[in-house]
């Protein structure tokens, strides 16, 4: 009596190793650190970082458990999010730090612009700075009806128009000083006309001073 042969013990089927968080991990991680060196683009590496670490850990646990045997990758991955999500976490608190030294350094008015008669006693005698702040004062004198014009730093250009003959003055406080400049042109100029006058001072000293009949102009380079 004869019997059919048996089958090859080598077809019997292989467990299959879950390896795609792992990798996936090492991927995330390694782009997501790219990204988190470049300002302002890096903000994309975030969600990377994030997701980086969370298959890695995952894919560490796998290989761990034999589910997977790529420990190496997911490691790797793991500790190459969480440095990119600690450089992710300097640049915003570095940013948060740039922003908010900015909006104190702003000049900020400290009293309304003063208008007289040219003849006058000034509005504002020249103001003494305080304790760690810089006191600015812009002045104009009009020698005909004229524009002054005025910006410093961040502070939006500022216009007035005078008539002849007036005094205009602007006093600003800064914890840092700024770029500062104050011009006064002639609303209809004629040839030979007086001129208009300007004058900008820095905790009582001047640093600039111009007269021209074309357009005075003024400004402060600290």
């Amino acid at each position: 009596m004869s019997y059919a042969p048996m089958p090859p013990s080598s077809a019997m089927p292989v467990s299959q190793y879950k390896n795609g968080l792992g990798t996936a991990g090492f991927v995330l991680g390694l782009v997501g650190l790219i990204f988190a060196f470049i300002p302002i683009i890096g903000v994309v590496a975030w969600p990377l970082t994030i997701l980086g670490l969370i298959f890695g850990i995952i894919g560490t646990l796998r290989a761990g458990r034999g589910q997977a045997n790529n420990k190496g990758m997911a490691i790797t991955g793991t500790v190459l999010s969480a440095i990119g999500l600690v450089i992710c976490f300097i640049w915003t608190v570095a940013l948060g730090a740039a922003v908010s030294d900015t909006a104190n350094g702003l000049p900020t008015p400290a009293a309304p612009a003063a208008v007289a008669d040219a003849g006058a006693a000034p509005a504002n005698a020249a103001p003494t700075a305080a304790a760690g702040r810089h006191t600015v004062l812009l002045e104009v004198t009009t020698a005909a009806k004229s524009n002054v014009q005025w910006s410093s730093g961040f502070t939006a250009n500022s216009q007035a128009v005078l008539d002849k003959g007036k005094t205009w003055s602007q006093s600003l406080t800064m914890d840092d000083l700024a770029f500062t400049t104050v011009t006064v042109t002639p609303v209809d100029y004629k040839l030979g006309s007086k001129a208009n006058t300007c004058k900008i001072t820095v905790d009582g000293k001047t640093v600039a001073e111009n007269a021209n009949g074309v357009a005075a102009l003024c400004t402060f380079q600290p």
